[in-house]
């Protein structure tokens, strides 16, 4: 074998050439040498030998037709090789010398002629075999012995080597293939021959590298067949695993690493063997097991010897490791992994344990008895060196749930869970965490399974752990699906009725963390696809932690009040958080209550945005408890006035809440901070405004807050105009309420407001949501109510102008006789309105706008005048059509002005020409109303 020739000859001939004629195996001298024992007419009549050719892989050719193998290990004139093959001839020759081109073509043609061996050996039939495709099963496998020297096309030899065992193992049983042969063929000699010729192959790819980096590689290609469904498939890949060990223990040469890669899993492959249903199978493991200690034993310096199997050592071996049993082979599996244990690592073990678990897709009872010893004898002795392996055999564990399904089967893996646990629990979780999310249903089980067979102590452990991973700011981290799987495992840990009492133990600190991470991840992108909600799991697990610790009627009321829908808004989410709150005020444990408001305090010292308004939201309603009055005001009435002065503006509401609670605990007053509360409403969202604004009503009981209210209706008529009907509404409302607490104070700044906004809220009466319509109409109650005027009752019947023109032509009157001061005003506010985004106050101050020049007649200006009926005329072309009809009416009315002005010969009438000037002219116009309207609204906005 060590003296085989390293020559390939390609030469003469082209591939098509090469494939048609099979190559003689081995010089005459080899060939007689590793015959096997058929007859000579046999041979002679075999495809594979042919003495008609010249070409042979092994022997003497003439040296002009000798290539040298070695030229293919050379990595540059591989490299010029490749680039030799995207060139053209002509290129080529320039670069290269005649005889490198010589080189190329050879190699080229050597390549070839291993792919499409590869192929023809691929495409060999399954069902027989005979002499020609045993000739060219050998043929492979001499040629892999070849390029087992060429390092550059290694590849080649790999995938070479895969298929060559293929096409021999996923061969029919002997007793199948001579059934179907009949007599006509000797197939136990032709089996024979290619089963030496593989055994022959892998000593040699052995022998050249000999170590057991080299061994492995080789065993890889074989172990695919050790767990085959076939008892004779199996036991072909047993044979094979024994001889090459056998070869490796009585070689001289092998070298043995001080860390045999794999030995746990080549191990645990041969233990598992031991259990076969077919004796010799399982006679040859161990065997195999046998010649692998010696290995292990060649560690310390023991001498390897060729007549193994002869001397004392195997008696020794035997007494050490046991001998085969057939009525139970698993018997000394235990005895084995003890021996092997010293030269086994944490990998290798786990290597063990793995191998063990992955058997168990067979669904054979005989593998499963020894999967269970294996399993059993490394978690009750060996179980230690498993702590750094715990996430992969976790991992291991849960990939391969899905593909079994006999119970005792599933048992065998729970359980190594289960003990792995009892020693790593953090381990164990942190892995667990780690399991692809969704939740599946198999980590479900193991979640479940850990839960029902760990102690007290165990489950208080594990629910640290988890608590910890839902803690973490994801925001930080960047880890956004840790927590949700945290989440998840908490709703299966907290449905199960053993754990009422952890429950209980963490609620606080888990109410919190949900809360918080509610907010993280509907502020942020975590990284999901569309089709999944990450917020819905976390809120998930917030139902079943009330539904836990008995908190029924909190839950209810959540869920009447749609609580679950505000805590999973972006905008919302701070006062789904105050709802559950003054849900728990009602009817939680008191003791609970306390609990969370004493985690408060320090939890709003910390944390970034998101952590700081959900803690805080929740503190504020808790302020309202008699317990709260005992923090130290560093806790509670400072930090809500340092709260006021917060960039974030929901930060700023939530403390002016704050402080309002606060005003009922004895000695507090309150009234001092209005001006500092009034200054928080700067920059804040409409609806954050309105719900500010109404919990400052509480503490704007007199006229000394004068300045206050002023601020605060200075702000809220900004908002009677925005496109939230709730928020529009509210802040009608307020301003109403304003307007009352102001009655007794005739401060002209107050009373200028008031007359600013009559049109305005004489228009939104004119909307079609009913409460609005009626916000509005209270609050232009009160306004005249401050104004001391007393209007027709049919100003604020409710009736709509488009209806009821006459209730439109009656407040004009009206108007117009009481009020000639304010008329100019009154009728800018109204052409102002004209341009607004809300269809209803749109077409009711085109409305006003008629009616108010008809019957102010003279007292409007020409130009004026002319400006109102340019727009009027570009109103008539309005998308809406009620807007088109209502301009079109209020223009007959300006024109009919116009006709009187006629009549009594103060201006000639000149009606104008439609369309001569653009709604965008008269923004860009010098005239005084509009000068005017542009001064008021600026006013408005300061």
């Amino acid at each position: 074998m060590e003296e085989k020739s390293k020559k390939l000859v390609s030469k003469h001939k082209d591939s098509a050439e090469l494939l048609n004629q099979p190559w003689p195996l081995k010089t005459t001298q080899e060939e007689s040498e590793r015959s096997p024992p058929y007859t000579m007419q046999e041979r002679n009549g075999s495809q594979a030998i042919s003495e008609g050719t010249s070409w042979k892989v092994h022997g003497e050719v003439p040296h002009d037709t000798e290539v040298e193998i070695e030229n293919l290990d050379s990595g540059s004139e591989m490299e010029d090789y490749n680039k030799g093959r995207q060139i053209g001839p002509q290129e080529l020759g320039s670069k290269t010398s005649g005889n490198n081109n010589h080189k190329f073509c050879c190699q080229n043609q050597k390549l070839l002629f291993v792919e499409q061996i590869m192929t023809q050996i691929a495409d060999l039939p399954m069902d027989h075999i005979d002499s020609h495709t045993t000739s060219l099963r050998c043929q492979g496998m001499i040629l892999i012995e070849d390029l087992s020297q060429v390092k550059s096309s290694l590849w080649l030899k790999d995938k070479l080597l895969s298929i060559s065992i293929a096409s021999i193992f996923a061969l029919p049983s002997i007793d199948t293939l001579q059934r179907q042969a009949g007599e006509k063929v000797n197939v136990q000699a032709l089996y024979d021959q290619i089963v030496e010729a593989m055994e022959t192959m892998l000593k040699c790819l052995l022998s050249k590298n000999p170590n057991a980096t080299e061994l492995f590689a080789l065993l890889d290609h074989l172990a695919p067949w050790m767990t085959s469904g076939q008892a004779h498939e199996r036991a072909r890949a047993v044979n094979a695993y024994v001889c090459l060990l056998k070869f490796a223990a009585t070689f001289s040469m092998f070298q043995m690493s001080p860390e045999f890669p794999k030995l746990g899993c080549l191990l645990g492959q041969l233990c598992l063997r031991l259990s076969d249903p077919r004796k010799e199978i399982g006679q040859q493991a161990m065997e195999g097991i046998h010649f692998l200690y010696s290995l292990m034993q060649s560690q310390k310096g023991l001498e390897k010897k060729n007549d193994f199997r002869e001397t004392e050592q195997d008696q020794m071996y035997k007494e050490i490791l046991g001998t085969y049993s057939v009525i139970r082979p698993h018997e000394n599996i235990s005895r084995i992994i003890k021996e092997f244990e010293p030269h086994l690592t944490s990998r290798q073990m786990a290597e063990l344990l793995l191998t063990a678990i992955g058997c168990l897709k067979e669904a054979n009872k005989h593998t499963t008895a020894a999967s269970h010893a294996i399993t059993t004898a490394i978690m009750e002795c060996y179980k230690h060196k498993l702590q750094e392996q715990v996430p992969e055999i976790v991992d291991q564990v849960h990939q391969q749930l899905g593909s079994i399904y006999e119970f005792r089967d599933r048992q065998i893996m729970m359980r190594v869970v289960s003990q792995l646990a009892h020693s790593y629990m953090p381990e164990v979780c942190g892995a667990l965490l780690q399991c692809p999310f969704p939740m599946s249903r198999f980590s479900a089980e193991l979640w479940c399974m850990l839960t029902k067979s760990c102690s007290d102590y165990e489950l208080t452990v594990m629910v640290k752990v988890l608590l910890k991973e839902l803690q973490l700011s994801p925001k930080a981290t960047g880890n956004y699906i840790t927590p949700l799987a945290a989440a998840s495992a908490f709703c299966k840990l907290l449905s199960m009725p053993r754990c009422s009492d952890v429950a209980l133990y963490i609620y606080p600190q888990l109410l919190m963390a949900l809360l918080v991470q509610v907010h993280y991840h509907i502020r942020h992108n975590s990284g999901f696809e569309e089709e999944y909600d990450p917020a819905r799991y976390l809120v998930t697990a917030l139902k079943t932690l009330l539904l836990a610790v008995r908190c029924h009627y909190e839950f209810t009321l959540i869920e009447k009040q749609g609580g679950w829908e505000l805590l999973t808004s972006c905008e919302d989410h701070h006062r789904g958080v105050r709802l559950l709150a003054r849900a728990m005020l009602q009817r939680s444990y008191y003791f609970d209550l306390q609990r969370i408001l004493y985690l408060l305090v320090p939890f709003l010292e910390r944390g970034d945005e998101e952590h700081q308004i959900t803690a805080t939201a929740f503190f504020i309603e808790l302020l309202c408890m008699p317990e709260a009055r005992r923090l130290p005001e560093q806790y509670s009435l400072h930090r809500m006035k340092r709260g006021l002065m917060n960039e974030n503006p929901v930060i700023r509401a939530l403390c002016v809440k704050g402080l309002i609670n606060m005003a009922d605990w004895p000695g507090k007053d309150m009234k001092p901070l209005l001006p500092a509360m009034t200054k928080t409403l700067s920059g804040m969202d409409g609806r954050l405004f309105v719900e500010t604004v109404a919990e400052m009503d509480k503490l704007l009981t007199s006229t000394d807050e004068a300045h206050c209210i002023w601020n605060i209706t200075l702000s809220l008529q900004e908002l009677f105009s925005d496109k939230r009907e709730d928020v529009r509404g509210s802040a009608i409302c307020l301003f109403g309420k304003m307007v009352n607490l102001a009655k007794k104070n005739h401060k002209p700044t107050i009373r200028q407001q008031v007359l600013e906004n009559v049109v305005p809220l004489l228009l939104h009466l004119q909307e079609e949501n009913c409460d609005i319509a009626q916000k509005s109409k209270y609050a232009i109650e009160e306004s005249f109510h401050f104004l001391g005027w007393k209007p027709p009752k049919h100003v604020v019947s409710g009736k709509v102008w488009h209806e009821h023109e006459e209730v439109l032509d009656e407040i004009c009157h009206y108007l117009v006789q009481t009020q000639q001061g304010n008329l100019q005003r009154f009728l800018y506010q109204t052409l102002f309105y004209t341009e607004s985004p809300l269809c209803p106050i749109k077409r009711a101050a085109i409305m006003l706008l008629g009616f108010l020049v008809l019957h102010m007649d003279s007292m409007v200006g020409k130009e004026d005048l002319d400006m109102i009926l340019q727009t009027l005329e570009g109103l008539m072309h309005d998308p809406d059509a009620p807007v088109c009809i209502a301009a079109a009416h209020a223009h007959d009315r300006v024109f009919a002005v116009l006709s009187r002005w006629k009549k009594r010969g103060d201006i000639p009438i000149e009606k104008p020409t439609k369309n001569s000037r653009s709604p965008n002219d008269l923004r860009g116009s010098s005239s005084s109303l509009f000068r005017v309207i542009s001064l008021w609204k600026s006013v408005n906005r300061n």
